[in-house]
């Protein structure tokens, strides 16, 4: 038998040498996120639409000639042309410059009824949570007190009550609004407190309050953003709502479910009236939905590869 040597062999492929080589970048969990939310080709997208449609709003009505307030009587009910890519209205107004400023009042309200909710639920659910025994029996009896009547029954009594006007929608949807942020801040609090890095900082003599900012509420926070992108359609959905019954932005200010309303009025007639500002939520809450959904995945660290 012939003796075998080891010049006659060669190694293919890594060596040992590289077995415990670190192949993989070192990302941060917020990297990371933004990596796998790329990857999910529907959530992408919707965040570009949702992206262009916030930029038509800011921009389209400052870059137009025509206002959203006045209109010319001859003008009134021209069908979508050059001139007025989205038609005119009933009273000669620009439904295109009407769109996209009822879009910015409408994303407006989103925005800081979610930011007004987010701040509210994070600091009564973080200090119930934290807290525990009678102080968090009493906080959260009256979260169920909140939630034993109907969220919309909640906005119209109180917009009932205040009138109709921009900052009375957000002061009633927030005043309805908050409760589900806190409930959710505080499972989230009686889950990660008794954890080990919150009884070190225990130990070292860190205050509730560091506590509560420096270590609870950061590790809240995947769960949280994600209720606050659900929580922005909500909003816009609720005020398109109070629009079309009535109780919404008052004239000569218009929202995207005040432009729907009028546009119910003209459909049989002049149906692009209800068109373009039907398309225009719809494609705001598809998106925000879908983006919600992709952000979910992307923050959940179980998901991690």
């Amino acid at each position: 038998m012939a003796e075998t040597s080891e010049n006659k062999f060669e190694i293919i492929g890594k060596s040992s040498k590289d077995a415990q080589a670190i192949v993989r970048p070192s990302l941060t969990y917020w990297q990371d996120a933004w990596r796998r939310l790329k990857s999910n080709r529907f959530a992408f997208v919707a965040l570009i639409i949702f992206s262009i449609i916030t930029i038509m709003a800011i921009f389209a009505p400052i870059l137009s000639s025509h206002s959203f307030r006045e209109g010319d009587l001859l003008l009134m009910n021209q069908t979508p042309s050059a001139e007025f890519w989205f038609g005119t209205d009933e009273l000669g107004r620009d439904l295109f410059v009407r769109c996209w400023m009822g879009t910015r009042y409408s994303l407006f309200i989103g925005f800081v009824v979610a930011i007004l909710n987010f701040t509210i639920g994070v600091i009564y659910g973080g200090i119930s949570g934290y807290v525990g025994g009678n102080v968090d029996n009493i906080m959260m009896r009256i979260v169920d007190i909140l939630f034993s009547i109907p969220y919309l029954l909640w906005v119209i009594m109180l917009m009932t009550v205040m009138g109709r006007g921009l900052h009375t929608i957000i002061m009633a949807m927030t005043i309805a609004g908050w409760g589900q942020m806190a409930r959710l801040v505080r499972g989230q609090i009686l889950q990660i407190k008794e954890m080990e890095f919150v009884m070190a900082a225990r130990t070292l003599g860190a205050d509730a309050t560091r506590i509560i900012s420096k270590h609870l509420i950061p590790n809240t926070m995947g769960v949280v953003i994600i209720n606050v992108t659900f929580a922005i359609p909500q909003a816009i959905f609720t005020e398109a709502f109070l629009s079309f019954i009535g109780l919404g932005i008052p004239v000569p200010h218009a929202s995207l479910g005040t432009l729907s309303r009028d546009g119910t009025r003209m459909l049989l007639i002049h149906p692009y009236q209800l068109v373009f500002p039907s398309v225009i939520i719809s494609l705001l809450m598809l998106s925000l939905q879908i983006f919600g959904d992709g952000l979910r995945d992307a923050l959940d660290p179980r998901l991690r590869q």
